[in-house]
């Protein structure tokens, strides 16, 4: 009997595609289990039929198809005007990372070691679904940044580093687009960074008048060239620091300060010059489920997860990682220095996962680290100008 006036949630509709009908069978059950319409495709042609028909709220997809690899399916399904904010996992071997290194190349958002854990996979599945029902209010609180100008340098580099950090980045295409994210999002802003380069008196011009808009919200202004006398004056009285001028900084102490101005309570991961670094990664809190995701990129603080079920932040996560190369696990301590679980498309731009800052690591995994990230990445202390590398 249906209780007057109640709705019931209408059923996320997943697409379950491999090639083997016994594990499409398997997952379907699963699946059905937990409230999900689910579609059984056998390779990735019948997937992207299919969602010309319709959009799932989940593609759950093998790495190992026979025509087009799954990884190469996963590029197509995130090319496509209906799937590319479908949130994708794919399957694949644990003990393998080369191939979640695949995976993550491709665009794809998690994945699930096989055999598939029902535990796992319901985990996954309720992120998505909490994520459709969740209503946005904006990036949480003192990590909404706005970039301004500077072309490919702050959109690539400069960007990439402060979503590492856990901000939440809108990007204004122009000084006049600038201006209008300004109006726009104002509320859900925390800090404004301008490269006045390109048009300096404008992009001054602009800085006043955030400034006056917002007058205790933090401006840094910086600039890939060097400035005239009254440019660097007016920047000194709109930002009370001096303008940061990137041909006199390294990418890693240019980093250091824009974070000290924009977030200063914020511990970096010294995520400025992140290495790539495929790990499978597993993850748990005391007494709480093992979850997956992996690992695509680190500094020798930190290790950037990407997984639709991040750990909250501030947890205390054991790790268990396995690096390409390599067949046995390692082990590690670490602390989530924040979080970002799948929500809602919006303007801004951020990291789906978690930064973890690694408070231990056994012989191995320290040995690892040592090799393939360099220790000497991070923010050094007040040292003399150098010549930038950008």
């Amino acid at each position: 009997m249906v209780t007057p006036g109640f709705s019931p949630r209408p059923r996320d509709l997943v697409f379950v595609v491999d090639d083997s009908r016994t594990a499409r069978d398997v997952v379907r059950l699963h699946l059905a289990r937990m409230g999900c319409d689910v579609v059984a495709l056998e390779g990735a042609d019948a997937c992207l039929l299919e969602l010309e028909q319709r959009v799932p709220a989940l593609i759950l997809m093998d790495l190992h198809l026979e025509k087009l690899q799954g990884d190469e399916a996963c590029r197509a399904v995130k090319a496509h005007a209906a799937g590319r904010n479908v949130p994708v996992v794919m399957f694949t071997a644990a003990d393998e990372p080369h191939e979640v290194m695949h995976c993550g190349r491709a665009g794809a958002d998690d994945f699930l070691p096989k055999p598939v854990s029902q535990e796992a996979l319901a985990a996954k599945v309720a992120a998505v679904r909490a994520s459709r029902e969740r209503a946005w209010t904006g990036p949480p609180r003192g990590r909404g940044m706005l970039l301004v100008e500077g072309g490919r340098f702050l959109h690539t580099f400069l960007g990439g580093a402060l979503e590492h950090e856990g901000l939440h980045v809108l990007y204004a295409k122009d000084l006049d687009d600038a201006g209008k994210q300004a109006t726009a999002h104002g509320d859900r802003l925390d800090g404004f960074v301008v490269d006045v380069s390109r048009l300096p008196r404008e992009a001054l011009a602009l800085a006043t008048r955030l400034r006056e808009q917002f007058p205790r919200k933090p401006l840094v202004l910086m600039s890939r060239v060097e400035e005239a006398p009254d440019v660097l004056a007016r920047a000194q009285e709109l930002c009370g620091a001096p303008l940061l001028e990137k041909r006199n900084l390294g990418a890693d102490e240019l980093l250091g300060r824009v974070l000290s101005r924009l977030a200063p309570s914020t511990v970096p991961l010294r995520a400025a010059e992140r290495v790539p670094f495929f790990t499978v990664v597993e993850f748990s809190t005391q007494g709480g489920p093992t979850l997956s995701g992996f690992s695509h990129d680190a500094s020798p603080q930190g290790l950037f997860v990407r997984t639709l079920t991040p750990a909250r932040e501030g947890a205390r996560l054991s790790l268990r990682l396995v690096m390409a190369g390599q067949r046995t696990p390692c082990a590690a301590e670490a602390v989530v220095a924040w979080s970002n679980p799948p929500g809602p498309g919006s303007a801004f731009r951020s990291q789906t996962g978690m930064g973890l800052k690694l408070e231990g690591m056994d012989a191995q995994l320290a040995q690892r680290f040592g090799r393939f990230v360099p220790q000497t990445l991070g923010f050094p202390p007040a040292s003399p100008a150098r010549a930038s590398g950008f």
